[in-house]
């Protein structure tokens, strides 16, 4: 039964991500990183980063580790971020994640990322829980939970994700 259900949530997100990319902004101008941090750049040369959680290690990816610099603070468009956190995979830095809070919060970043980022469609700035920016180098997804009315915005490294995705899901299988 377990080997039915994996093959068919694989299947799902495959058709997810395929339809999520028909209808995702493209990033006109990718900056390979996010506030002057660029991917791939070794954690070496963030002495002040403090591990918060270590992800381990799997078959795919060695030393996946989400990091916070403390005491950063980091607003955008009037928006104050709760958390600020870096992840690394083999000691590279593969994606920054943002937590927010609030429906107008969420609205003021949607604004803010077209502006860096790219213009959204009208569909697309509908979309409540998630809208997504790809570019070469970049992915940007931002989520709200209307629920619980907060919200992440993430910042992606096209190539290093994919190796943490695989060291996820290759954990998944287990």
């Amino acid at each position: 039964m377990k080997r039915v259900r994996i093959p068919a949530v694989v299947l799902i997100l495959v058709l997810g991500a395929s339809l999520a990319l028909a209808r995702a902004a493209k990033i006109p101008d990718d900056p390979g990183g996010f506030n002057g941090y660029a991917w791939g750049t070794p954690l070496a040369k963030f002495p002040a980063f403090k591990l918060v959680q270590d992800m381990g290690s799997t078959d795919f990816a060695e030393n996946i580790g989400l990091y916070e610099n403390p005491n950063e603070t980091l607003t955008l468009n009037e928006v104050p971020l709760a958390t600020i956190r870096y992840r690394f995979v083999e000691n590279q830095l593969e994606s920054i994640e943002l937590r927010y809070a609030g429906r107008q919060n969420r609205d003021r970043l949607v604004l803010w990322l077209e502006e860096h980022y790219g213009r959204l469609t009208a569909h697309e700035r509908k979309m409540i829980n998630a809208v997504l920016w790809y570019g070469d180098k970049t992915v940007i997804n931002l989520k709200y939970d209307v629920v619980t009315q907060r919200g992440t915005l993430y910042f992606l490294s096209q190539a290093l994700s994919h190796r943490f995705n695989e060291a996820h899901q290759g954990s998944q299988g287990d």
